[in-house]
């Protein structure tokens, strides 16, 4: 991977980190995976506002493992810890979040690539927002469909079973106005946004606990934004921090229902919810591999 020298970047540093991006990297094992790791990594990178990049290895090829190592050795904004095996995806970004310095935490999946300013406008975004507030960007494709990074409205037990059927709520409203010296859309209140493409201010995000590391694949980021609100805090959506994701995250099958499951348990407050909250874990189970069945996917193990 090549060099990113950067002046403004290194004067930054030495001043006071603002946005310490997070990278988990897991199992990426194929050359389409490497690839779209390979452009996300050039993009935080470069990116004004990032003024660290910690990496966390957990459990990947060999090949991708030394190239991370590499990329450390190479670079004084790089740190690469290594989770547990077996560590669950709340756990790995915890574990990275010991590890930076920046006053905002940026978790990136893997596969998102950042458009440039992505960062600043997302740290820009809760100027006046409720602390302890989140932020989530819009994705896309790489043709340029929009993919689901934000959910509408509060968050109950029956977010579960929409997520597991895969519905997002629709669009957030957007509102119009000024965001610093620009012309742009002001951030929506959400319910949720996707943590492939979160930020959130360091003292926050550490007063809220990090991510519950019981989430073994799924649901860690909807029960972080559902406990901001929860708090009296602000989850916004930011349409002009933008990022692509060019490998389409796969459903984790009874992982996914087991995050899914527990996060209906830890959302129930109706006696409904509660009521179903007892039967969720089997309930999604088999709305999960009833959706793999009907759309063509064998059920994951």
């Amino acid at each position: 991977m090549d060099k990113f020298p950067s002046h403004e970047r290194e004067s930054a540093v030495a001043l006071e980190p603002r946005v310490s991006a997070i990278v988990v990297v897991r199992n990426v094992r194929s050359v389409s995976a490497q690839h779209a790791l390979d452009l996300s990594l050039r993009a935080a990178l470069a990116e004004p506002w990032i003024d660290d990049l910690v990496m966390v290895d957990a459990g990947n090829a060999p090949a991708v493992s030394s190239s991370l190592r590499a990329l450390q050795m190479d670079r004084r904004d790089v740190k690469v810890v290594v989770a547990p095996s077996g560590a669950s995806a709340g756990a790995a970004a915890n574990l990275g979040a010991e590890q930076a310095r920046g006053r905002w935490f940026l978790f990136l999946a893997p596969s998102v690539v950042l458009q440039r300013g992505a960062a600043e406008r997302l740290a820009a975004a809760g100027g006046s927002a409720k602390a302890p507030w989140i932020a989530g960007g819009r994705l896309t494709d790489a043709e340029g469909r929009e993919r689901s990074a934000a959910r509408r409205g509060s968050l109950n037990t029956w977010s579960a079973v929409a997520v597991a059927l895969g519905w997002s709520g629709g669009r957030p409203s957007m509102r119009r106005g000024a965001i610093g010296r620009d012309d742009t859309p002001l951030p929506a209140e959400v319910g949720a946004v996707s943590g492939a493409f979160m930020l959130a201010p360091k003292n926050d995000f550490q007063s809220l606990g990090g991510f519950d590391e019981q989430f073994l694949t799924d649901a860690a980021d909807l029960d972080l934004c559902r406990r901001a609100r929860a708090a009296g805090g602000s989850v916004l959506f930011q349409p002009v921090a933008a990022g692509v994701q060019f490998v389409r995250p796969q459903m984790a099958g009874r992982k996914q229902a087991q995050g899914l499951a527990l996060f209906a348990v830890r959302s129930a407050r109706t006696p409904f919810e509660k009521a179903f909250a007892i039967i969720a874990a089997p309930a999604l189970s088999v709305i999960v591999t009833l959706r793999d069945f009907v759309v063509g996917r064998p059920p994951a193990r």
